[in-house]
């Protein structure tokens, strides 16, 4: 896959964070001269930006349809919590070796926030920085190529809650994350292992495996906000 330039990167990343925080839905069609319109860009730049969100997995081409933004399968659902639960345990124990009073400090000061986008009803602030809690886990650990994959998995399963999470169920809790933190800064890794896969277990409860299908703002609505 070739490399991004970087006004190339600027589009593919607010693409990205536009699936990654639910905006764009699964199956929304991704136009490119309407997209070319919206970044002010050349359709070169969007068709390397799409190819490289289908490499992602984020980006379905369909021959005479263009592409969509990508719809897993019940299958992909199921791989992807096995997935998490592997990675996850794998970030959170090398987390714990490097863990310090400043790395603490991050991660509360950062459930404060969750705490806040929960108090003033922010349902896209409490999603957005759910996913951020657990990449910060990730790069305390220090471990770069865990962390890539687990920003690959967050952005892959925001498709994934779309489809299928129980409506008014939240995915991840911040409640949860402090119990996280508090495991790491214990020393038992048993512990911690525990904490981690009821964490991961309970976003994955929170789906019922029936699409759900919601209205789609427009991308002009996502993009020129």
């Amino acid at each position: 896959m070739a490399r991004l330039n970087v006004a190339e990167t600027e589009v593919y990343e607010r693409i990205r964070t536009a699936i990654g925080d639910r905006q764009l839905l699964p199956g929304q069609r991704l136009r490119e001269v309407e997209l070319c319109r919206i970044f002010d860009t050349t359709r070169g730049t969007i068709r390397k930006v799409l190819a490289r969100l289908a490499f992602d997995g984020l980006v379905d081409h369909q021959p005479n349809r263009g592409a969509s933004v990508a719809q897993p399968t019940v299958k992909d659902a199921a791989d992807l919590f096995v997935a998490r639960h592997c990675i996850e345990r794998a970030i959170a124990h090398e987390a714990a070796a490097r863990i310090d009073t400043t790395a603490t400090a991050r991660l509360r000061a950062h459930i404060e926030k969750e705490k806040a986008a929960h108090a003033s009803g922010d349902r896209q602030r409490m999603i957005a920085l759910s996913g951020e809690f657990h990449l910060l886990l990730a790069q305390i650990s220090g471990n770069t190529i865990l962390g890539r994959y687990l920003a690959d998995l967050i952005a892959r399963e925001s498709l994934i809650i779309q489809l299928y999470e129980i409506p008014d169920q939240g995915s991840c809790s911040h409640d949860e994350h402090a119990e996280i933190v508090q495991a790491l800064t214990g020393g038992d890794t048993d512990r911690l292992d525990a904490v981690i896969k009821a964490h991961i277990d309970g976003i994955a409860a929170t789906l019922d495996l029936e699409p759900v299908h919601a209205e789609r703002p427009s991308l002009e609505e996502i993009f020129n906000r």
